[in-house]
């Protein structure tokens, strides 16, 4: 009887002993598929939420604000130019596998006036002018930020859709409204009720744990197949903005602009920055000796050549005339130094002319050397894309886009090859070797500008060039004076050092002239330019 109860006791101890390891194990793997369905979870979060953000992003570039704000009311939406705008999102929503995408401005500090979406169901359609609450994930967007709802904030009064909000600004650079995306998340919330009820359950069976990961794998597969097929489809949106912009800008200009698409605002704003144009004299005579092949290999490595120095600098094409260059420093990202970055390429292009010169002479593709003109201005400029909605060009406007391109022309009449506005050598703060020449009224602008040739980096620059600048600046000042006479002899004293030096020249002549007939008394000192 002893030895049966012995029997009995050791055999419920290696029972209740084998059925706790179990039940160890059953809880173990509970735990371990647990905490991979709440990782699963927070990774497809996280995936969402990245596409949300790009995708808002897209969003806000994909309608101009001055476009949305045709419609305010609900006769609006009668427009024929609505319902196909409804269309073009309804578009972009299947390419981005996103639900809705929606545009709201606010309408109060409490709520959206609503604008334009991509449903056309007429039980849930919501017209122009109709009023929303404002939910507070929406009020980052509202600030300037990007953002997306996260499942801390989720809650099923949203009907199952997470949302990204991004900020459209309108052509001055001034924020708008806000773009509105929606993706579908019954997964997800699927998925946080499973993890609940994994918590409670993990006594039960290892099949059963295993049922619900594999459950959960099948459930995800789908999910992680669609954001994979998203982010391809942003990469392709990206690769191709990437290979737009990089025929104008540089690699690294190119790769912070795709990083933060909103740097590119539909339209134009105002920014202080410094245009440089190019162009080849006598081109006209050099290209009606040329057979048209030669003509098309001279031009693509000149331009190739020159464009390269320019894009080093993080300057942008704007566009090329031509043998001519037009370009600008400051756009799409802001340079503190972007007077002197444009200095710095027009002085390495003429650097860099020689080269040039020595390969299209020797390949016999120019029948003579090309020798490069150039202008560059500071001042406020409008920069943005500017044309139709099909037709966009990223440039620059304004007068100080005008004045850069006549200097570029003003150089025949000095004889030099880089001039700029002494707005431009005041922003270089010193690092440059230059001499002052007229103060000049240009055609098209009516108020008189000091103008400068640039000659060298000073860091770069020879002693016998710091003298050449010494005495012309000298002799300057005595024609400034009036001391004609005088000033004849300081600019002869020059030319006998330096007998090819074209302003020299120029002043020479000028100083004889006013010897003759001297400028009225009340003469201001500036030069009128009757050529462009």
């Amino acid at each position: 009887m002893l030895k049966e109860k012995k029997s009995t006791a050791i055999g419920v101890q290696l029972t209740m002993g084998l059925f706790f390891i179990s039940a160890m194990m059953v809880a173990l793997v509970s735990i371990v598929v647990n905490i991979h369905v709440n990782h699963y979870v927070k990774m497809i979060t996280e995936a969402t939420q990245n596409h949300l953000k790009a995708t808002a992003q897209a969003a806000a570039l994909f309608v101009s604000a001055e476009e949305l704000d045709r419609y305010h009311t609900q006769e609006d939406a009668k427009n024929k130019s609505y319902q196909d705008l409804k269309k073009e999102l309804d578009k972009f929503a299947n390419q981005y596998n996103v639900k809705y995408v929606s545009y709201l401005r606010q309408y109060d500090q409490n709520n959206f006036q609503y604008i334009i979406d991509n449903d056309f169901d007429p039980k849930t359609v919501v017209g122009p002018g109709t009023i929303l609450p404002i939910e507070d994930i929406a009020r980052s967007a509202l600030a300037g930020s990007v953002t997306a709802t996260d499942l801390g904030s989720y809650n099923e009064s949203w009907n199952g859709l997470i949302a990204g909000f991004a900020p459209v600004y309108d052509k001055d650079g001034n924020f708008y409204c806000v773009a509105d995306v929606d993706i579908s998340d019954s997964v997800i919330l699927d998925q946080r009720k499973y993890s609940r009820i994994m918590t409670m359950l993990q006594i039960l069976a290892l099949t059963v744990s295993v049922v619900f990961g594999i459950l959960n794998s099948l459930l995800y597969s789908k999910k992680v197949k669609e954001i994979e097929d998203a982010h391809i489809k942003l990469q392709y949106f990206n690769n191709n903005m990437r290979q737009a912009f990089s025929t104008y800008l540089s690699e690294d200009v190119v790769e912070e602009v795709i990083s933060d698409p909103s740097r590119m605002q539909l339209g134009g704003v105002n920014r202080h920055m410094t245009a440089l144009f190019s162009d080849i004299k006598g081109f006209t005579g050099i290209a009606e000796k040329l057979t048209p092949n030669h003509l098309v290999d001279l031009l693509n490595h000149y331009l190739s050549t020159m464009s390269d120095i320019i894009l080093e600098q993080k300057g942008t094409i704007d566009k090329y005339q031509g043998d001519a260059i037009v370009s600008f420093f400051g756009a799409p990202l802001e340079l503190e130094d972007h007077a002197l970055r444009a200095c710095t390429a027009g002085i390495i292009m003429k650097r860099v002319e020689n080269e040039v010169n020595r390969y299209v002479l020797e390949k016999g593709i120019s029948p003579s050397p090309l020798l490069t003109r150039i202008g560059i201005n500071t001042g406020e400029m409008v920069v943005g894309n500017m044309g139709t909605q099909k037709k966009m060009n990223y440039t620059i406007i304004s007068n100080a886009v005008n004045l850069a391109s006549r200097l570029e022309g003003v150089n025949k009449q000095y004889g030099t090859w880089v001039l700029a506005s002494e707005s431009t050598i005041h922003e270089t703060k010193g690092k440059l070797i230059t001499r002052r020449l007229d103060r000049v009224r240009v055609v098209g602008i009516n108020e008189a500008v000091r103008i400068h040739e640039i000659l060298e980096l000073k860091s770069d620059a020879s002693d016998a060039l710091f003298e050449q600048v010494y005495l012309f600046h000298k002799a300057m000042d005595l024609f400034e004076e009036r001391n004609w006479k005088d000033a004849e002899a300081a600019f002869n004293q020059v030319l006998k050092i330096y007998p090819d030096d074209g302003p020299s020249k120029h002043f020479v002549e000028r100083c004889r002239q006013y010897i003759q007939f001297p400028p009225a008394a009340d003469w201001d000192g500036s030069f009128q330019i009757t050529e462009k």
